[in-house]
């Protein structure tokens, strides 16, 4: 999503940068926590052992449940601030439908359904386990959300990317202007 040119010269647009910069550097944070939780789990729990899943194996001191408990607070911060993120850009996104920029924008519309399909088969099977339902239909759900998140994994990489640049200049901006307020008072 495209950000606009920071003003930070008044009070509010300085709050509204600083919510803004604080809201996707939490994404940053717990979007990073949760794919490298969840490449541990794929790769090394899930994948190659045929159902019987080595809950002991440490990797980097921590087993099969740590991994699992880490991935899933990860889940519950990214889905809060992901609420966050597109309160933040909801204007956006009513604007890129009512205009018809998708193409134009195809890649994060495309990041946007890929994150809520791999939430949705990431929260089923919890839903599902929490139930008592059934274990073949929540591991179907898993092997599901294991692959799309894959795939959103490369999205969310070329996502930050292009905005690299946004998270050094907004830090840059909201430091001078933090010192300036500073030294005003």
């Amino acid at each position: 999503m495209p950000y606009q040119k920071l003003n930070l010269y008044n009070k509010n647009n300085m709050k509204n940068s600083s919510l803004l910069f604080s809201i996707n550097l939490a994404l940053l944070l717990f979007g990073s926590t949760m794919a490298l939780s969840g490449l541990v789990i794929q790769f090394n729990y899930h994948m190659g052992h045929h159902g019987e899943t080595a809950v002991n194996n440490l990797v980097f001191g921590i087993n099969y449940y740590g991994w699992s408990d880490i991935h899933k607070i990860s889940i519950l911060f990214i889905s809060l601030f992901m609420i966050l993120h597109t309160v933040q850009h909801w204007k956006w996104y009513k604007t890129v439908i009512k205009k018809k920029l998708i193409a134009k924008n195809k890649q994060v519309i495309i990041l946007s359904i890929l994150f809520i399909f791999v939430a949705l088969t990431g929260y089923i099977p919890w839903f599902i386990k929490l139930t008592g339902g059934d274990g073949t239909t929540r591991k179907l759900f898993m092997e599901i959300h294991d692959k799309l998140a894959l795939v959103l994994l490369v999205y969310l990489i070329l996502h930050v990317a292009k905005r690299v640049k946004w998270y050094f200049t907004t830090f840059k901006k909201l430091k001078i202007q933090s010192n300036h307020v500073r030294l005003s008072r």
